[in-house]
């Protein structure tokens, strides 16, 4: 089983609903799961959002593939909004996804997906 953790950045008021669009859309895919890291989101209707609360996600997978897949996702995820970051961490190694080319991102993705993490 691999697990990914992703830390979303941007603006603090877009976090939380950010977040839980990715992690509905990551639930499509086919990932073991999807949650919020420990402390997890906090009721949609309550006031006070602590961004470092709710914008990290782990994925759990265990399927090599699928790590490609959560790759191209997670690269158009970022394109759809203009101040949208995400880093991505697995076994250790990270990789940050900026709205850069798409070919220089696809191939960077890619390549981070397929080779093996450390430990």
């Amino acid at each position: 089983m691999t697990t990914v953790s992703l830390l979303l950045h941007g603006d603090p008021d877009d976090v939380d609903q950010q977040a839980r669009q990715l992690r509905a859309e990551l639930l499509e895919l086919d990932v073991d799961s999807a949650e919020f890291a420990p402390g997890g989101p906090p009721p949609a209707a309550s006031k006070g959002l602590d961004p470092a609360t709710v914008s990290e996600i782990i994925v759990a997978l265990s399927s090599s593939p699928v790590l490609i897949q959560l790759g191209r996702a997670l690269r158009d995820w970022v394109k759809r909004g203009t101040e949208r970051r995400i880093e991505i961490e697995v076994g250790g190694d990270k990789l940050t996804i900026t709205g850069s080319s798409a070919e220089v991102d696809k191939a960077v993705i890619e390549a981070f997906f397929r080779r093996e993490p450390r430990d």
